[in-house]
């Protein structure tokens, strides 16, 4: 890393103020607003009213297709999926509301009488298909009379209906579609109609009008056989132009979007997929005009607040005490590993005159190699710098950095998407980040931490480290919700997990760590085009980028502590779901919603932060090639394991901000002042309120802030004034444990029903009570439960959870608190094995009692030492089942380690493996669903051809594996691996996780691809199959 002058750089101020006038001339509202008391045209928004069911008429497969092709064409499409949607207060953010349901049932006086006021308003409706047998099962005569008419009956077939208008606007210069359809037939006519189509004499389009409003009902549109038809896409968005009406609003219309123009890909053109994304790269638009292509939320905007030459290439945002926000600019992603010119830099950026523009830029550190994250600490900022973790000091406050300090060593790089990221403060005084399958491998104070895909935290000094617990792929995600539960994304297969038990107490009894926690059911998302990339899983997640939770009061009350904000740049959308909390689980739903999407190709989300002002900032890498590596034969990759392309642009980059029209930033307390530092405790951002707990906690002694905890009746300000008294004592399980214990509601609030009691006074009493007490909070539970992991071993403690588990029969359903309670028992043996066998009960027990008592002998097994010669004596002395197993496990030879020799060949192949790993994982287990494991696999691990015959030309199609069905499209290697690669990848796999299996020469691979060399296509399983009969 290059130390270059103290002399601060500032962008030039001529050029700053052409940039802010530029910004604020050329802003487009994407919602209902104005900007310098001047209305600009906007995109037209519209309310998808659709339905949970996927099997009949699946309304959230034709919104995505729906999205697709019109958000290219200025149209917003927002999705819901039950009638109550249906308020004034919805509706009112909605230009027009469009009906595709099976939704049969409404209150009539509210969500019925919302609907027609939205209507008879002015508001446009577009009704199709099965819109003409909704809510039928309520009294609702004034719907039909809207519609039209009323579904009556169908068949079936393949038609096209006649055009019997066609000087009406919505049919005007469309020449209409055949296709396979149900062939409704309605009842209930309206008389008000305007008939623009027929299938043979049944009314099949119609226009009408309804008040102020605008009606239009079509009856095509059954399944995909319609909606995926491009002449379908164009009736539906005629169909909303003109219920908006178009001929006396102003919107903003295809024409006035940019023209959209492509160059030859730089990378070679893919021969099985000649047409598409990566063969062809659209033209790079200025931020006004890609502004034009975007989506937000209704009743948001979104204002550029810097944009290249100031910034280039973000990939990281953070803010200050201060408020300022500070970006990483990665140059040498993904190629110069080591490179001994590091261009990579941090940078400060300001808006000092507050009108929301970046008006002073400040390089703070220069000279950084593969930097991915900073955060800004006391006296400068932590970042990474090729594989240092290093602390960049500023000792004169010039803002630019004049020493380097190495906390620690070890991050990998042999994959430069899949390193250390995310960087964040946690509740505890600790900081935490993730990393990807490019592993760490770390050793602090004279202990080695080595891990893959994990998330970790480290103590600011660097003298201590810790592997929290391991992900499930690239880990590119984290974050917090209010109460300081641990959340974050991995790119692929789980974009929303939480912490469920740290690594550290399954190692405390002899066990191997759990994986975090999964809490979202791959969902499919909703981007506004179609020109994008992805890698598996398609159509969802499959480049997850952050997990911010919103956690601000700026934003409606259905964000606060409940949205999270998921980045995925290959589709240009920052995806916002829902995060409950249902007992002690997560689950996140909903990741049809976005914050943002844009149809700008160039457009790369890679970050999406809550701000210190309550916006959310986004971070946009701009560049067209935002795929790490495509995972296609005919690519070149280079160094960092990444698809080489002279397509990966270093001249654009864009930071926005979104928030809902017309609010104000969110106060910037002064954090200088002790009084006012306190005051910040209830702060509605809680960046302020984390930021104001470490000052607080650096100035004053713990016992002065659990005195202030119990005076103060705000709960937000108790909680962080708890956890700020146990700064670097404790973890986040145990800091989140203190919020769900004593409260977190926004009001004042009396003091909690539960003593304060800090951290360092808590008794093994005391936690006892807490796991056993099934009023308290299951989060609160599952904490105290894992204190009891961390004690010394304890007979009565045994004895104690035994009968809590035998008294709490519903403890199971409580998965994670389980867990816990199952550590906890096995860290104490002794106790609970004797009164195990005091009880004398030798028949069937619930499953969590076995699970426990098999968990336990295995304890017992690996070191016999754990339980006393009395236990040992009881146990001889008793006939019970239990009694002869205990005995066996006290007598049975100490497991033998297994070996950890690898060959030379497989020594090599664990790093070609690096190809391989964001899918079938580094334990070679796979992930359930989406990629079939590579452990005890018969294709694998059979004759030598088979294997080899897949890593060459590829795999594609359904097979079964692990006993679990699959269905997708490996790519072949021949292109990307030489023979003697592939021979030591197969060696290495075939020889590891319990593999075994004999090794493989470059020769033998050399013959089988020689012998295949004619084949273009992956295979399928049949054709590999021997006799037909697919391997299991």
């Amino acid at each position: 890393m290059t130390h270059p002058s103290k002399t601060a750089r500032f962008a030039p101020l001529a050029l700053l103020a052409l940039c802010a006038g530029f910004v604020v001339q050329t802003f487009i509202p994407l919602s209902l607003g104005e900007e310098k008391k001047v209305e600009a045209s906007r995109r037209i928004e519209v309310l998808f009213l659709g339905s949970k069911n996927l099997f009949n008429h699946d309304p959230p497969s034709r919104f995505r297709v729906l999205r697709e092709a019109l958000g290219p064409k200025a149209v917003n499409i927002t999705y819901a999926n039950t009638v109550e949607a249906l308020t004034k207060e919805n509706l009112a953010q909605y230009d027009v509301l469009l009906i595709f349901a099976n939704l049969y049932e409404l209150d009539v006086k509210t969500q019925g009488q919302a609907l027609l006021d939205f209507a008879r308003k002015g508001g446009g409706c577009v009704l199709l298909h099965c819109a003409a047998a909704c809510f039928r099962d309520s009294d609702f005569p004034e719907y039909v009379d809207l519609l039209g008419a009323q579904f009556k009956s169908h068949g079936k077939g393949v038609f096209r209906a006649r055009i019997v208008n066609q000087d009406h606007p919505v049919m005007k210069g469309w020449k209409g579609f055949e296709c396979w359809d149900e062939t409704y037939e309605h009842k209930r006519h309206g008389k008000d109609r305007i008939i623009l189509q027929k299938r043979d004499d049944e009314p099949w389009s119609w226009v009408k009008t309804y008040g102020k409003g605008r009606v239009f009902y079509t009856a095509s549109g059954h399944d995909h056989r319609c909606w995926n038809l491009p002449e379908y896409h164009d009736l539906i968005h005629r169909a909303i132009r003109w219920t908006a009406k178009d001929d006396k609003v102003s919107w903003l219309s295809p024409q006035q979007l940019p023209t959209l123009r492509y160059r030859r890909a730089a990378a070679p053109k893919d021969p099985k997929n000649p047409v598409g994304p990566l063969n062809q790269i659209q033209n790079p638009l200025t931020p006004s005009d890609s502004l034009k292509l975007a989506q937000v939320p209704p009743g948001f905007e979104i204002r550029l607040f810097a944009a290249e030459p100031l910034v280039v290439n973000p990939i990281a945002i953070n803010w200050d005490h201060r408020g300022r926000l500070w970006v990483v600019e990665a140059f040498d992603y993904p190629h110069k590993v080591g490179s001994e010119t590091p261009r990579d830099r941090i940078k400060i950026l300001e808006d000092r005159d507050n009108d929301g523009v970046a008006d002073k830029v400040t390089v703070f550190a220069e000279g950084l190699n593969i930097c991915t994250s900073v955060l800004p600490v006391s006296g400068g900022a932590i970042a990474t710098d090729g594989a240092d973790m290093v602390l960049l000091k500023d000792t004169d406050g010039d803002d630019r950095f004049d020493q380097r300090e190495v906390l620690w060593s070890g991050i990998g790089l042999r994959d430069t998407h899949a390193c250390v990221s995310n960087l964040r403060h946690g509740f505890d005084g600790w900081i935490y980040a993730t990393v990807g399958y490019s592993g760490l491998d770390v050793t602090v104070g004279g202990t080695r931490h080595q891990s893959s895909q994990a998330v970790f935290r480290f103590l600011p000094d660097g003298s201590d480290f810790e592997i929290v617990q391991n992900t499930s792929n690239n880990t590119w995600g984290l974050g917090f919700t209010e109460e300081g539960d641990l959340i974050g994304s991995t790119a692929n297969g789980n974009a929303s997990w939480y912490l469920s038990i740290p690594n550290r107490h399954f190692e405390m009894v002899g066990r191997k760590g759990q994986k975090v926690a999964q809490a979202d059911e791959p969902e499919d998302l909703a981007p506004i085009t179609s020109d994008y990339f992805q890698n598996s899983p398609k159509g969802k997640h499959s480049s997850a980028a952050g997990h911010a939770v919103y956690t601000s009061r700026r934003f409606p009350k259905s964000w606060w502590n409940q949205r999270v904000l998921v980045c995925e740049p290959p589709m240009h959308l920052v995806s916002a779901s829902t995060i409950t909390r249902d007992g002690d689980r997560f689950r996140t739903t909903g990741f049809e919603h976005n914050l943002y999407a844009s149809a700008d190709a160039w457009s790369a989300p890679v970050s999406a932060e809550v701000g210190p002002d309550g916006a959310v900032w986004m971070a946009d890498w701009y560049n067209p090639i935002c795929n790490h590596n495509p995972y296609r034969d005919h690519f070149e990759r280079g160094e960092g394991n990444a698809l080489r392309s002279d397509d990966r642009d270093r001249e654009h980059g864009r930071i926005y901000r979104i928030y809902p029209t017309g609010t104000p930033d969110d106060p910037y307390p002064d954090l200088t002042r002790e009084q006012s530092a306190l005051e910040a405790l209830k702060h509605p951002n809680l960046f302020w309120r984390l930021t104001a707990q470490r000052v607080l906690a650096q100035k004053l002694e713990s016992r002065t802030l659990v005195a202030a905890a119990r005076e103060t009746s705000s709960a937000r300000a108790r909680f962080h004034l708890m956890a700020a008294s146990a700064h670097r004592e404790t973890d986040a399980t145990q800091t989140a444990a203190i919020a769900h214990r004593l409260g977190f509601g926004e009001a004042p609030e009396p003091a909690s029903k539960y003593p304060i009691v800090p951290v360092r006074l808590e008794t093994l009493e005391l936690n006892l009570e807490r796991a056993c007490d099934p009023g308290r909070n299951p989060m609160d539970r599952k904490a105290a439960a894992l204190r009891l992991v961390e004690a010394e071993p304890d007979p009565q403690l045994g004895k104690d959870l035994l009968e809590l588990v035998i008294s709490e029969p519903s403890l199971a359903r409580s998965k994670h608190l389980a867990d816990a309670i199952r550590l906890a028992i096995i860290r104490h043996p002794e106790g609970f094995l004797r009164a195990l066998l005091e009880k004398k009960q030798d028949g069937k027990v619930g499953a969590l009692l076995s699970r426990i008592i098999e968990n336990t002998l295995q304890r017992v097994r690996q070191d016999p030492e754990v339980i006393s010669d009395g236990l040992r004596v009881v146990a001889l002395q008793s006939k019970s089942t239990l009694a002869r197993q205990l005995i066996e496990a006290t007598t049975a030879p100490a497991p033998t380690p297994p070996s950890t020799s690898l060959s030379s060949s497989a020594q090599r192949g664990q790093q070609v493996y690096l190809a391989c790993v964001a899918c079938h994982q580094p334990d070679g287990k796979g992930l359930p669903g989406a990629f079939p494991p590579l452990v005890g696999s018969k294709r694998l691990l059979g004759p030598a051809d088979l294997p080899t015959r897949i890593i060459l030309k590829g795999l594609q199609g359904p097979l079964k594996a692990g006993g679990k069905n699959y269905n997708g499209m490996m790519p072949g290697h021949e292109n990307l691996l030489t023979d003697q690669e592939i021979a030591d990848v197969m060696n290495y796999t075939r020889t590891v996780w319990g593999n075994h299996a004999e090794e493989i020469s470059k020769e033998t691979v050399a013959a089988i691809r020689s012998s295949i060399v004619q084949r273009t296509s992956p295979w399928t399983v049949p054709e590999l199959s021997p006799k037909r009969k697919p391997l299991k």
